[in-house]
C-alpha cells in the first residue's frame, strides 16, 4: 500500500516523474513523431492516458483501443475509450480484432498484431505496465520454464513492428497507480475476466502475490533488481552468441551446419535458439530444439526436411539451415505486356527487353515441362535446369515460368530459351523470391 504520509499530490508527482524520466531516456536515442497510447480503459491505461495528455502535446498523441469482442461489454468499453480521448481533445481509433481463442495468449497475439499493423516508422506505443505486472511476468515465465531472456522480464522499451514500444510506468507499483487514479478522481473499467482464476496470470495476481508481498514487503524492488541482473547476463551472452553467429551464418537467414557442429553442445543449442529468434521471432523451447536437431539436422544427407515454426519455416539444404517465409498465396497466370517489376506474392519478377506489342504469360511450374535453353542445343527439362542451378526444393515447387502462347521463353533467373527474343541480346527475366526480412 502507498504510505499515508504521501498526499494525493505527491502520489501523482511520483507517477509523473517516472513517466517523464522514461520519456527523456527514450527520446535521447529515438526520434518520435507520434505517440500511441494503448488504452484499454482499465486503471493502468487510464492513468497512462491522463499523464500522457499532461506531458505530451495533443497533436502528437493518438489513443488506441483494441476491441477483442470477448466480453458482452466490449463495445461499451470501446465507446468509453473514445469518450475519454475526446474529453481530453485527443484523436483516437478503435481496432477490432477477433482472437483465435479465449485464452490470454490468443488475446495478446491479436492485440499486438493489430497494433503492429497500425504503427508506422517514427511511432512509439505507450503501455501502462507497472512494477506488479513485471513481477507477475517473471514468475509466470519462471513457472513455464523460460530462459535468461524470459527471466529478465519486460524491457522498458523495445522495437514493435516498424516502430517502438515504451513502458513509462514500469517503475511504479499498482498501489501507487491506484492512489494516483484516486487523486485524479478518474473513472476506469473493471474487466470481470480479471477475476477468473482459471487464467494463470489472474491466479498469480489474486492468490499468490498478496501473500508474497505480505511476507516480503520489498518484493517488487528485489525482483526488479534480479531482473536487471538477469538482463545483464543475457546481454553478455548475446555478445558471445553474436561472435558464434558471425562464424556460422554466411547470410542472415542461413546457418552452416558443419561450422555449427564444431561448437560445444551447449553453444550449439544456444546459437540455434538465438539465430531463430533474431531472424524469425519465436524463441525455441527445449522440445523444438530437440525436434530440429533430430528431424532436420539429423535427417539423411539426401533429405531436404522442413520444420514448421510459428512465423516461418526452417529447412535444410546442402548442409545449411534456412529460415523461410511460410507459403503464401502466389499469383499465377499473370499477363505481361511491358518491361517492369511484378510482385507475384512470393517474390518479384523483373522483365526487361520485351519488344513492344508482345504479350507473355507467367505460370507456375507443374512438373514435366521442357524448353530449349539458348546455347544448349537440345531440349532440357525444367526440373533438370533447376537442379543444375542448385535451387532449394521449397523454391523449385512454385518456380515461375514465362510462356509465349504454349512455349517457354524463359525460366526466370535460370535461362532464356530459343523461342524468346534472345537473338537481340537484350531480353532478360529475373526472379527474386522473398526472404523473411523482405516480408517483415
Amino acid at each position: 500500500m502507498v504510505s499515508n504520509k504521501l498526499n494525493t499530490e505527491t502520489v501523482l508527482q511520483i507517477c509523473e516523474r517516472n513517466f517523464s524520466k522514461a520519456l527523456a531516456n527514450f527520446t535521447s536515442s529515438h526520434n518520435v513523431n507520434r505517440w500511441l497510447i494503448a488504452h484499454s480503459g482499465g486503471l493502468d491505461s487510464q492513468l497512462l492516458l491522463h499523464v500522457s495528455a499532461r506531458q505530451i502535446p495533443a497533436e502528437n498523441l493518438l489513443v488506441v483501443h483494441v476491441n477483442h469482442h470477448l466480453q458482452p461489454q466490449a463495445d461499451d468499453w470501446a465507446e468509453f475509450s473514445t469518450a475519454e480521448a475526446q474529453a481530453l481533445g485527443l484523436s483516437s481509433i478503435v481496432l477490432d480484432v477477433h482472437p483465435e481463442g479465449r485464452s490470454e495468449q490468443a488475446a495478446r497475439d491479436a492485440r499486438y498484431t493489430a497494433i503492429e499493423r497500425l504503427i508506422q516508422a517514427g511511432d512509439c506505443v505507450l503501455f501502462g505496465h507497472h512494477a506488479d505486472d513485471q513481477v507477475e511476468t517473471i514468475l509466470y515465465r519462471l513457472l513455464r520454464g523460460a530462459g535468461l531472456s524470459g527471466m529478465s522480464g519486460m524491457p522498458v522499451s523495445r522495437s514493435l513492428g516498424t516502430g517502438q514500444l515504451l513502458r513509462p510506468l514500469l517503475g511504479c507499483s499498482r498501489d501507487l497507480l491506484s492512489a494516483a487514479v484516486e487523486a485524479l478522481n478518474l473513472r476506469f473499467i473493471q474487466d470481470p475476466s480479471n477475476q477468473q482464476l482459471d487464467y494463470d496470470r489472474n491466479y498469480l495476481r489474486q492468490k499468490i502475490f498478496p501473500q508474497l508481498k505480505a511476507r516480503w514487503p520489498s518484493l517488487l524492488e528485489r525482483w526488479q533488481s534480479n531482473a536487471d541482473h538477469v538482463a545483464e547476463a543475457d546481454a553478455l551472452l548475446q555478445i558471445y552468441l553474436d561472435l558464434d553467429l558471425k562464424k556460422c551464418s554466411p547470410e542472415p537467414e542461413q546457418l552452416d551446419i558443419e561450422l555449427w557442429q564444431q561448437l560445444e553442445p551447449v553453444r550449439r543449442k544456444a546459437l540455434l535458439r538465438y539465430w531463430v529468434s533474431r531472424v524469425a521471432g519465436p524463441r525455441l523451447n527445449e522440445k523444438q530444439v530437440a525436434e530440429i536437431v533430430a528431424s532436420v539436422i539429423g535427417a539423411k544427407p539426401d533429405a531436404n526436411p522442413v520444420y514448421k515454426l510459428k512465423n516461418a519455416l526452417l529447412g535444410r539444404f546442402q548442409n545449411k539451415l534456412y529460415l523461410l517465409p511460410k507459403v503464401v498465396e502466389v499469383k499465377d497466370n499473370l499477363s505481361i505486356q511491358a518491361d517492369g517489376q511484378y510482385d507475384l506474392g512470393d517474390g518479384v519478377l523483373t522483365i526487361s527487353g520485351l519488344p513492344a506489342g508482345e504479350v507473355l504469360n507467367v505460370r507456375r511450374r507443374q512438373g514435366g515441362e521442357n524448353c530449349y535453353p539458348v546455347g544448349r542445343g537440345t531440349a532440357k527439362s525444367v526440373k533438370k535446369l533447376l537442379q543444375e542451378a542448385v535451387i532449394p526444393p521449397w523454391f523449385k515447387e512454385h518456380w515461375p515460368l514465362v510462356f509465349r502462347t504454349e512455349k517457354i521463353v524463359a525460366i526466370p533467373g535460370i535461362c532464356v530459351c530459343e523461342e524468346s527474343y534472345a537473338e537481340k541480346g537484350e531480353f532478360s527475366v529475373l526472379w527474386c523470391p522473398f526472404s523473411l526480412s523482405d516480408l517483415s
